[in-house]
C-alpha cells in the first residue's frame, strides 16, 4: 500500500494563518489562537521615536489585554539585533505601550505553552485599569496585516 506522507502543519494551515516572518512568530501565533487570545498581527502602531511619529508593526497586539504588544526577538545572539530590541522596549515604554518581549528560550521545553500564557497573564494583570474576573469571551478572533 502506498501512503502519502503527512503534510507539515504549516502546509495544512495554508491561507488560514498570517504570513509569519519566523518559526518563532508562528509558534506564538498558534499558541494565542489555541488559547483563544485574540490578536492583531503586525497591526500598524504609531510610536513617537527620536523626535518623530513613526508607524511600527509590532509582531502581536492583544486588544483584550490592554493592547499588550508581544514581540518575538529571535536572534538574541546578535549584539546589533539586541540593540534594536532594547531600543524598541524603551520606545514602547516611553509611549506608555505595554510590551512583552519573547526569546527563543521562551519557546522551548515541554511546558513552554503554559509558561508563556502565564507570562502574558502576569503582564495583563500589571496593566493599569485591569479588572479581575472578566468573564466574557471576546468576539474578535484575529486580524492580519493587509498585503
Amino acid at each position: 500500500m502506498d501512503y502519502a506522507p503527512k503534510a507539515r502543519l504549516e502546509d495544512r494551515l495554508g491561507a488560514s494563518e498570517p504570513p509569519y516572518r519566523s518559526r518563532g512568530e508562528a509558534q506564538v501565533g498558534r499558541l494565542l489562537d489555541r488559547y483563544g487570545i485574540p490578536f492583531f498581527y503586525e497591526m500598524p502602531t504609531f510610536i513617537y521615536d527620536r523626535g518623530k511619529y513613526r508607524t511600527w508593526h509590532p509582531d502581536f497586539t492583544l486588544p483584550t489585554y490592554g493592547n499588550l504588544i508581544v514581540e518575538y526577538a529571535g536572534m538574541p545572539d546578535r549584539p546589533s539585533y539586541m540593540v534594536g530590541v532594547r531600543h524598541k522596549d524603551q520606545a514602547y515604554s516611553a509611549n506608555g505601550a505595554p510590551s512583552l518581549f519573547l526569546y527563543p528560550q521562551d519557546l522551548q521545553g515541554r511546558s513552554w505553552p503554559q509558561q508563556l500564557t502565564q507570562k502574558i497573564n502576569r503582564s495583563r494583570k500589571s496593566l493599569p485599569g485591569y479588572h479581575h474576573g472578566y468573564g466574557g469571551r471576546p468576539s474578535l478572533r484575529r486580524s492580519y496585516r493587509s498585503a
